[in-house]
């Protein structure tokens, strides 16, 4: 086995490898037919070989945008309903700890990588972010939500053909919780990716699950869909191994060690939330039972909610619904102290997210 990360080969008997946990959610078949394999010179574990792009592309929308997905919408489409008290903790820490290498307030451009449904950029709307704002996002839903945010959208998965596009032209690459989704052959490449559009002096967010399965064995990161593993030794080296410069890592939210991932599985075995079903139309795919009772149920539910939702816009109006939201939201805002006292904002050694700024 060679690492991508430090570049050690390493005899395979000497490798230590693992199984991926059962998952309450849909997968892949591949994840049951093989290993995680780590590094015993810096800890990076990776799926036992590249699953082919094709048939991740398949599986992700598949299971985000496709079948599973479309089982818990309604009809009715579901309107943004954050106002200036929603908070986001884990976006807020992120931008505290961004706003000391950059100005965030200033004209800057950001590339965002995988936003999601805009938590990052609503958050930085709300301390007055006045720039531009790029989305790396396939997801159609989640297009639609980051386009009223004011978003541009890419709407396809990051690579290199995508980076040349915004050569040397962002200030700010942010990615969280994505990094790991990439195969562990490919993680080099997407981190020249980012360095390509950076400007120089430009800066790269990255927060990641803190996935050292050698050090943390049941701290519950061997995750589907999860490819690479990252420790922070093996993240060091890849951020050696590119053309930036490591100016901040460090880990927060709760301690690895205080996990009992083997608790947590043997209790939703006993409640049957590991039974899979082959796709009809996707023999690659496996479908969770339970997964899908959950999201037949979401569906019921959030149709409920939606029909009040509109009930209520129809009597007071769009503007006035939000007005009341917000409202509600203010009187219970917890106390700044309690905020900033957040996991999210509290670092140290072995703690389960790790997060790094590097700067070109």
């Amino acid at each position: 086995m060679k690492c991508p990360a430090c570049l050690t080969v390493t005899e395979s008997n000497l490798v230590f490898s693992c199984n991926y946990t059962p998952t309450t959610l849909d997968k892949l078949k591949i994840f049951d037919e093989r290993k995680i394999l780590c590094c015993p010179n810096c800890n990076f574990g990776m799926i036992e070989t590249d699953v082919d792009e094709e048939l991740l592309q398949r599986y992700y929308s598949s299971e985000y945008g496709g079948k599973a997905r479309k089982q818990a919408e309604t009809k009715t489409n579901i309107s943004d309903l954050r106002t200036s008290f929603s908070i986001d903790m884990r976006s807020l820490s992120q931008l505290a700890l961004i706003g000391q290498y950059i100005d965030i307030q200033s004209d800057v451009t950001v590339v965002e990588i995988g936003p999601g449904m805009g938590n990052f950029l609503f958050s930085l709307k709300q301390m007055s972010f006045e720039g531009e704002h790029i989305a790396f996002e396939p997801q159609k839903q989640a297009q639609k939500f980051l386009e009223k945010l004011g978003s541009s959208i890419e709407g396809y998965n990051f690579d290199m053909d995508g980076a040349k596009k915004f050569e040397g032209s962002v200030d700010l690459v942010v990615m969280s919780h994505s990094l790991e989704h990439f195969n562990p052959g490919r993680v080099s490449e997407i981190m020249d990716a980012v360095c390509l559009m950076l400007k120089p002096g430009g800066i790269f967010f990255c927060e990641i699950p803190n996935a050292d399965l050698i050090k943390y064995p049941n701290s519950g990161e061997m995750v589907v869909p999860h490819l690479s593993f990252f420790s922070m030794d093996s993240l060091k080296n890849f951020i050696t191994n590119s053309k930036m410069e490591l100016k901040f890592i460090g880990t927060c939210g709760m301690s690895q060690f205080k996990k009992n991932e083997s608790k947590r599985i043997d209790e939703l075995r006993q409640l049957g939330h590991f039974t899979y079903d082959v796709d009809g139309d996707d023999e690659d795919i496996l479908r969770n039972r339970n997964y899908h009772l959950y999201l037949e149920r979401e569906r019921l539910s959030r149709g409920k909610k939606q029909r009040i939702l509109n009930l209520i816009n129809n009597i007071l109006g769009s503007k006035n619904l939000l007005i009341m939201f917000n409202w509600i939201r203010r009187f219970r805002q917890p106390p700044i102290s309690s905020l900033i006292g957040s996991k999210h904002f509290s670092y140290g050694n072995d703690r389960e997210f790790l997060r790094f700024i590097a700067k070109k």
